[in-house]
């Protein structure tokens, strides 16, 4: 059943920047929490008394291997029973166990299941960012609200990277995992009692009450050849960031400047997501925007991968995560308009789950590809990649934004 308002009957509520910021607080925690033992990883080895760096790296892999079944029963719960039940679920997963993890103390399986089980929360969270969008944003923010709900994760990321170093004592992780713990609890807490599913009334004058059912919509996006190129694009985009920030050690042997790419790439991510946002809003336009991003992620790759020199490899990070990262919400809301009356979550979900995937594949397929103790052949196979999405692109059609 489709509802039509009229341009008049149209109301947008102020509470909507309330609940983004809610989300947006629950989900950089999350992301804070699975990013949280990188930074300390040989403290983090003292502190558990394992041996093997790999058992640390585990913390950070679940995240990425829990996505890939979690997001279906996700997807199909916020479709079911909405943003706020959907997102709810998450953040009370994350903040119960993201506190029991501080007290599994030294007792490395325990905080690894702990840490199993916080990952199970997050496809609750990112399925939910076109949700929240299309529940409480007109058409024409739409495109800016699922680029701030994307831009937590980044936050959450660089906070993490910068936070754990200086929250531990010695090798003593237990600072950092407290205050890690006490933030999940407040911020699930906070989410819990105070986001709403949506406004009194619709914000736009069109709002599909009737959509089809999860796995039929599976179906159906898997069918649409639009969504398709969308697919491979989140399949080597997000596994390349990935690999990008796993393997910036490899990229460059020192570990400072290795440090700070990741966290230029990172700052890079925060200003695309916000300017290609806002000027896909603001302009109409999704299709060209999203190709401009991918061109200048490839270009950036490419010519990254010929230098040496480390200030033109950080500038040149810089751009790589602006056109990356600022591509993601863009092409999440033309996934919403591309595949109707398949529900957000659904597209949402399938999407974020390519990236995983490819984020896996890739960190496994590139970790030992060098020539003479240089990544050039992995970084410039990346850049290949991403050309070829960048010229998929072009075969999708443009779908402009209703204005209200």
């Amino acid at each position: 059943m489709i509802i039509n308002l009229t341009e008049n009957n149209i109301q947008v509520y102020g509470y909507r920047w309330v609940v983004l910021l809610l989300f947006f607080f629950v989900n950089a925690v999350i992301q804070i929490l699975w990013i949280s033992y990188a930074p300390v990883t040989s403290q983090a080895q003292i502190y558990y008394n394992v041996g093997d760096a790999l058992l640390i790296d585990l913390f950070s892999l679940t995240f990425m291997i829990a996505y890939i079944p979690i997001t279906f029963l996700a997807s199909y719960l916020i479709d079911k029973y909405d943003f706020r039940v959907g997102a709810s679920i998450g953040a009370l997963i994350m903040g119960v166990f993201g506190f029991l993890r501080f007290l599994a103390g030294r007792d490395f399986f325990l905080a690894l299941i702990f840490q199993l089980l916080i990952a199970i929360g997050q496809p609750f969270l990112l399925n939910s960012v076109t949700k929240l969008s299309a529940n409480w944003f007109p058409e024409t923010e739409k495109t800016t609200a699922t680029g701030i709900s994307l831009l937590s994760t980044y936050i959450g990321v660089a906070l993490g990277s910068v936070l754990s170093p200086l929250l531990i004592t010695g090798n003593d992780l237990t600072p950092m995992l407290l205050t890690f713990g006490i933030l999940s609890l407040v911020s699930a807490f906070l989410f819990v009692v105070f986001a709403k599913d949506r406004p009194p009334t619709p914000p736009t004058s069109t709002e599909i009450e009737e959509k089809v059912f999860m796995f039929d919509g599976i179906k159906q996006l898997f069918s649409n050849k639009y969504f398709l190129v969308l697919f491979a694009v989140f399949f080597v985009g997000l596994g390349v960031f990935n690999t990008m920030e796993t393997y910036t050690g490899k990229i460059i042997s020192n570990s400072e400047q290795a440090g700070l790419l990741g966290m230029i790439i990172i700052v890079g991510g925060v200003f695309g997501t916000m300017i290609m946002s806002i000027l896909s809003d603001k302009l109409n336009k999704r299709k060209s925007l999203m190709i401009i991003s991918l061109l200048i992620t490839s270009i950036s790759l490419f010519v990254f991968s010929f230098m040496v020199d480390v200030v033109i490899l950080l500038v040149l990070g810089f751009f790589f995560g602006f056109g990356l990262l600022g591509a993601s919400p863009i092409a999440l809301e033309y996934a919403v308009d591309a595949t109707k009356p398949v529900p957000e979550a659904s597209s949402n979900g399938i999407l974020m789950m390519s990236g995983q995937i490819g984020g896996i594949i890739f960190i496994v397929a590139f970790e030992d590809l060098t020539l003479n103790g240089s990544y050039f052949p992995a970084l410039i196979i990346q850049a290949i990649l991403l050309l070829i999405c960048t010229i998929l692109a072009f075969f999708i059609k443009e779908y402009k934004i209703r204005k209200e």
